[in-house]
């Protein structure tokens, strides 16, 4: 109590600026933001997805509001037994919540059997089509129709903008109590009559009148629907907080938290008691224990999950309500952890609440008659597993699955947690990876939890397996480790293993052909398909040389292409990638064609005259394009294959230039070879380093000099300014 105290003592001033505000917003239809905590625990085990607004989330300071999606389902049911077949539900669901205010009197005037016409969506309704049900019907409609006047006022300007609507007239008032009244006999429009009329008062702020309202009605407005009994009690918390009964008002808040899942998230985020002054007049005036249990879950929830959770266990052993703040604080230690396997030894705050969270597992586990005891083993054996006791893991979800047998989510989060405390004491053997890939068969990436306990366990085994020098299973688990290892390496790899042919082979078999259970879940949750690794290895061929393989396969393996919207064929002295693709935009050139025209070029280019040296240029523009200094460089962009590297460009050039008799055309090909030599020498120093001049590709500049006396020489001297700068440079 003592730590909730403290955090309630030091947002008093906050609060009792705030209070009130979020009840305003939440009933007139808030918004959430979903951003993912980092635990990977997964808290839908309490089974009731409608409690997700109160999950922890790391990134998010508040609760959200009241999000219109939740609890709509329940209303539609609520009026599928009072319509009793007047309507179909999908069609009452549209009237309900796709509808203007306009739109429900054009269906006024139809049921009514006035002429007009009626809204878009309703010409085949079945709305009126017994006319037995008519007055039902239209009795129904009337109390929509007040709804949606209420409406204006309840929107604000923007999700970002709380300025409110303009305060409903007084003629809403009137009409939500002459309703109340007409309709007396009828329990079902009575309490929803006495619902738009709270809506009335609440956004006209008259907050003593609303709560004056409420308690002479609280009989009706308390059922038949129960969402909308507790609805109301939303609005009434929201008045009493403005009207300055914060004790009160609190007590509601809490109540709504604990018995309305849809409004759960937003009660909590209205709920500051001012001082530690408020805090004890609501203990005080709390009559039950149940409602004392209440106050403090939501308290656990704004401020001390773990104070509040043994505040709880000690008024009430078998409460319900501390499930919710277990898996809360689960997910907030994991989250201050920061991530599962980085060994945080110097991360106290993680540590610290890692050790209170396990703590209250363990008391919970060891109290007689707990409710869901399983929860708590489950948690446990989880908390295991992050401190790497394989042993205690095994007891405590054993423990958890015979209490809660059948149940998918919690198989599915022990395997999870088994699978974690497997990997934190990992040793490659077959013994190891047989139950391991047997418990994450259990998981699927589908479940947001769940995919991050597979990432967790698949870059820690990428990394040990990378250490036991097994880079194919270390690639296919967490591919692009390869990439990053063989960069960062001191000195560099001289050929990092992506850029050949071979390790891609390699990769393929291990996909294509699993022999163990373990090899199976290494290649089968890998993003690296075998469709992925046969597109890179038709790439890795192509910049080989290898244009007729590559062709095959983009054939045989029915791999993916798409036009490029420029033509790869193409080069100039100065190139403009942007120009390139306004004027072939609509060139048919597709990874395919491309591939399959170098494989047509390549013999030609292999002989000789200047047939071959026309092939070979043709060729090395192609791959000099597919560069990042190309006008396709798209092609590479998306594989592991080295978009900067000129070199195979390169080295058709040099044919060509060894192979031509022709002085413009040799000297094309020097120069165009110059182009490719500065996307190989990017360490070199440039002419003008300090204004980020480009390297300058001496050797074959050098040779270009020596062809002076060509038209070709002349061009590149006009058009290419670096040539021009390393010319007067040149002695």
């Amino acid at each position: 109590m003592v730590r909730l105290a403290a955090a309630i003592g030091v947002l008093g001033i906050a609060s009792l600026v705030l209070r009130g505000e979020r009840p305003a917003r939440a009933c007139s239809g808030g918004y959430y933001d979903w951003v993912d905590p980092y635990s990977v625990f997964d808290p839908d085990v309490l089974g009731d997805p409608a409690l997700a607004p109160v999950y922890y989330d790391r990134d998010v300071s508040r609760y959200g509001g009241y999000n219109p999606g939740f609890g709509e389902d329940a209303l539609v049911a609520d009026w599928h037994g009072y319509l009793a077949g007047a309507a179909s539900d999908a069609d009452w669901r549209k009237v309900l919540f796709a509808t203007t205010a306009a739109d429900v009197e054009a269906l006024q005037r139809r049921i009514a059997g006035k002429p007009g016409a009626l809204p878009k969506g309703f010409e085949h309704s079945s709305l009126g089509a017994q006319p037995a049900a008519r007055p039902r019907l239209a009795a129904a409609l009337a109390v929509v129709k007040l709804a949606h006047d209420v409406e204006p006022s309840a929107m604000f300007a923007s999700a970002w903008d709380p300025t409110p609507g303009p305060s409903p007239p007084p003629a809403l008032l009137a009409a939500a109590t002459a309703g109340l009244t007409a309709t007396a006999a009828d329990p079902f429009l009575t309490q929803r009559y006495a619902f738009q009329a709270v809506r009335v008062l609440f956004y006209q702020r008259d907050w003593p009148k609303l709560v004056q309202f409420f308690d002479q009605h609280a009989a009706v407005l308390a059922g038949p629907s129960p969402g909308l009994a507790w609805r109301a009690r939303y609005y009434l918390a929201g008045a009493l907080g403005k009207s300055g009964d914060h004790v009160r008002g609190d007590l509601e808040l809490a109540h709504v938290h604990a018995h309305y899942a849809p409004l759960a998230g937003a009660a909590a985020g209205d709920f500051h008691p001012g001082n530690d002054v408020d805090w004890s007049a609501a203990l005080a005036a709390a009559r039950t224990v149940r409602d004392k249990t209440e106050l403090w879950r939501i308290a656990g929830v704004r401020f001390d999950g773990i104070g509040a959770a043994r505040e709880i266990l000690r008024l009430d052993p078998k409460s319900d309500l501390i499930g919710l703040l277990v898996v809360r604080e689960l997910a907030r230690a994991e989250s201050l952890a920061e991530a599962s396997f980085q060994g945080d030894s110097d991360n106290a705050a993680g540590n610290h609440a890692l050790a209170d969270i396990e703590k209250l597992v363990l008391q919970l586990a060891a109290t007689p008659g707990v409710d869901r005891p399983w929860l708590a083993s489950l948690a446990a054996g989880h908390l295991a597993a992050r401190r790497g006791d394989l042993a205690a893991t095994r007891t405590w979800i054993a423990r958890a699955l015979a209490g809660k047998p059948n149940d998918a989510r919690v198989t599915g989060q022990a395997q999870a947690s088994l699978s974690l405390a497997l990997v934190a004491t990992w040793k490659i053997d077959a013994a190891h990876e047989r139950e391991l890939a047997q418990a994450m068969r259990a998981l699927s990436v589908a479940d947001a939890n769940q995919r991050r306990t597979i990432a967790e366990v698949r870059e820690r085994l990428a990394k040990l397996y990378l250490a036991a020098n097994r880079p194919l299973d270390a690639e296919l688990l967490r591919p692009g480790i390869i990439d990053e290892t063989d960069r960062s390496a001191d000195p560099p790899v001289a050929k990092r293993r992506w850029v050949t042919a071979g390790f891609i082979k390699q990769l393929i078999a291990h996909v294509d052909h699993p022999v163990t259970e373990f090899d199976s879940f290494v290649a089968i949750q890998s993003s690296l398909s075998s469709q992925t690794l046969r597109y890179e290895l038709a790439l890795r061929d192509t910049l080989d040389g290898e244009f007729a393989a590559a062709s095959q396969l983009f054939t045989t393996a029915k791999l993916s292409s798409t036009r490029l919207s420029v033509d790869p064929f193409v080069t100039h002295i100065k190139d403009c990638r942007v120009c390139d693709e306004k004027k072939y935009a609509k060139a048919p050139w597709t990874h395919a064609s491309v591939i399959a025209r170098l494989a047509q070029l390549a013999p030609v280019a292999a002989g000789t005259g200047e047939s071959a040296v026309d092939a070979a240029i043709q060729i090395g523009n192609a791959l000099f394009n597919f560069t990042e200094w190309g006008n396709a460089r798209d092609v590479l962009r998306a594989t592991h294959q080295d978009s900067s590297d000129t070199a195979p460009a390169l080295r058709w050039y040099q044919r060509a230039y060894d192979l031509t008799k022709n002085k413009e055309r040799k000297a094309m090909a020097a120069y165009l070879a110059a182009k490719a030599e500065r996307g190989s020498v990017s360490s070199l120093p440039s002419i003008d380093d300090a204004n980020g001049e480009l390297p300058v590709p001496h050797v074959w500049f050098g040779k270009l000099k020596t062809l002076s006396d060509t038209r070709y020489y002349k061009d590149v001297v006009r058009e290419c300014g670096t040539f021009q700068r390393w010319l007067s440079s040149t002695p």
